[in-house]
C-alpha cells in the first residue's frame, strides 16, 4: 500500500521597494528638515509539496507547486534620502519547480494626477511644477532574494518607484469661521518702524524657531525680515529686522490669540501679516480653498490697508495641491485684498527650474508680487552654494520677487553654534 499527503510549505518572501515619499514635519512650531522613508511590502509565496510514503517506509519528494500568493504591508523605514528602484538579483531557476507570476502590486495612494518627476539634468528647467521633494536619489545595495535549498524564491520585477510624494485626501473644510472687526481704538495706522534703512535689496529674510540664532545676521545689510511659522516671537529680533507674524492655520489653538498678536505686531512695526502656511498639505494647515478663503475674510481681511497681506503659502506639488490650489482658492478669496502671494519650493539644486517654477507662479497668482518664504537645494556644501548664489542673485534683480527667506536658521544649517557657518555667510553677506 502506498500511502500519499500534502506538505504544505512556505517558499521564500521576497522584497518590494512599493513606496518611496517625504513626510514634512510641522512648519508651525518646532520646524526641521524633511524625513524620506522607505515603505516595503513582503511577497508570500506558498506552495504545496506531495511526499509518497511506500509500503518498504521509503519516502519519495514530488516537486513543489505553488497554491497562492499574497502580500503583506511592511512598515515605513526612516531612510536619509530618496532611494532609486534596488536591482534584484533572481534567484537560481529550477527547472523542476513551476514559476508562479505574481502580479506588481500598484501604489492605490498615488493620484494619477501627479505626474512621476525624475532628477532635472542640470541643463533643463522644465520639471520644478510637479515636484515637492528636495533630495536626489541615491541608490541602493543590490537586494539577493532569499532561497531554500527545497526551492528558489520567484522574484517579481519591482514597479517603478513614484518621484513624488502623495496626499491620501484632500485638504478638509473647515466650521463654519467668526468674523473680526477692529475697534476704533486700534484702526491707526501702525507706528513707524525704527529699522534703519537697508543698503542691500531689503528682499532677504529669516525663517527660525530659535530668535537666539538670528543674533549671527546681526548687522548684515542684506537682511531685512524673519518670521517663525507663528503669530509671536519669543526673544528679540537683531536691530534692522523686522519680525512679520503669522496665522499658520485655523484651528482654535492658532485663532486664540490672533488678533491681539497681528495687533502687537502692527504697533512694534510689522508692515505685513502672512496667511495659512501650507494649506494644500494635508500634514500642514490643511484647508481647502474654500475654507481657506472663508478664514483669509475672517482674519487677514480686516487689517487691509494697514499692512501688506501675504497669501497662504503653497507647495510646489503637483495638482491639486502647489499653484492649482493657489489658483482656486484666488478664484473662491476674490472679494480678499491679496497683496502678495507666498511660495514654498524644494527640488534639489536646479536653479534653472527654481527660476520657471516662480515665473509660472507669479502668472498663476495674477501678476502679484512673490513671498518665496520656503526653498532649498540638496547636494554637497558646495553644491548648496552655488544653487543659492545663482538664485538670490537672479531674485534680486527681478522686479516681482518681493521678499525671500532660505529654509531654513537652524543648527547646521546657515548656522554652526553661534557663528554662521559657510552657506550662512553666503546668505548673509552675498551682495
Amino acid at each position: 500500500m502506498r500511502t500519499m499527503f500534502p506538505s504544505v510549505a512556505v517558499m521564500a518572501s521576497s522584497l518590494l521597494v512599493t513606496e518611496v515619499f517625504a513626510a514634512p514635519h510641522g512648519h508651525g512650531r518646532i520646524h526641521a528638515k524633511r524625513d524620506y522613508y522607505l515603505d516595503t511590502d513582503h511577497v508570500i509565496v506558498t506552495a504545496e509539496i506531495w511526499v509518497t510514503l511506500a509500503p518498504d517506509g521509503s519516502r519519495a519528494t514530488g516537486a513543489p507547486v505553488a497554491v497562492g500568493t499574497h502580500i503583506i504591508d511592511g512598515s515605513p523605514v526612516l531612510v536619509t534620502e530618496p532611494v532609486a528602484t534596488p536591482t534584484v538579483a533572481p534567484a537560481p531557476v529550477n527547472p523542476e519547480v513551476p514559476v508562479v507570476p505574481i502580479p506588481t502590486p500598484t501604489p492605490s495612494t498615488y493620484p494619477a494626477s501627479a505626474p512621476a518627476v525624475s532628477p532635472p539634468p542640470a541643463s533643463s528647467s522644465s520639471s520644478a511644477a510637479a515636484v515637492y521633494a528636495e533630495q536626489k536619489p541615491s541608490s541602493l545595495p543590490t537586494y539577493i532574494a532569499p532561497t531554500t535549498s527545497e526551492a528558489p524564491a520567484v522574484v517579481p520585477t519591482p514597479a517603478p518607484l513614484p518621484s513624488t510624494y502623495a496626499e491620501p485626501t484632500s485638504p478638509s473644510s473647515e466650521a463654519p469661521i467668526p468674523t473680526y472687526a477692529p475697534t476704533a481704538s486700534t484702526s491707526a495706522a501702525p507706528a513707524a518702524s525704527t529699522r534703519p534703512a537697508s543698503s542691500g535689496s531689503g528682499k532677504r529674510g529669516l525663517a527660525y524657531n530659535d530668535a537666539n540664532l538670528l543674533a549671527a545676521f546681526a548687522g548684515s545689510s542684506e537682511i531685512s525680515w524673519a518670521y517663525n511659522w507663528g503669530s509671536t516671537t519669543p526673544g528679540t529680533m537683531p536691530a534692522g529686522i523686522e519680525y512679520i507674524p503669522m496665522l499658520w492655520g485655523m484651528k482654535p489653538s492658532d485663532l486664540a490669540n490672533w488678533h491681539d498678536a497681528a495687533e502687537s505686531g502692527l504697533r512694534n512695526g510689522a508692515t505685513a501679516l502672512l496667511a495659512f502656511n501650507e494649506p494644500d498639505h494635508t500634514a500642514q494647515a490643511n484647508l481647502s480653498p474654500a475654507a481657506a478663503a472663508a478664514g483669509y475674510l475672517a482674519n487677514m481681511q480686516p487689517y487691509a490697508g494697514r499692512a501688506k497681506l501675504v497669501s497662504p503659502a503653497v507647495t510646489n506639488g503637483g495638482a491639486p495641491m502647489g499653484l492649482a490650489w493657489l489658483e482656486s482658492f484666488m478664484t473662491a478669496c476674490a472679494g480678499c485684498t491679496i497683496d502678495a502671494l507666498a511660495i514654498h519650493w524644494y527640488n534639489g539644486g536646479d536653479a534653472a527650474a527654481f527660476k520657471e517654477y516662480m515665473t509660472k507662479a507669479y502668472a498663476a497668482g495674477g501678476n502679484r508680487p512673490l513671498w518665496i518664504s520656503e526653498f532649498q537645494a540638496s547636494g554637497s556644501a558646495a553644491e548648496q552654494t552655488a544653487f543659492l548664489t545663482e538664485v538670490m542673485a537672479w531674485m534680486d534683480e527681478t522686479s516681482f520677487v518681493e521678499k525671500y527667506a532660505y529654509f531654513m536658521v537652524t543648527e547646521g544649517n546657515l548656522v554652526s553654534g553661534s557663528t554662521l557657518n559657510p552657506l550662512g555667510s553666503t546668505y548673509s553677506t552675498s551682495p
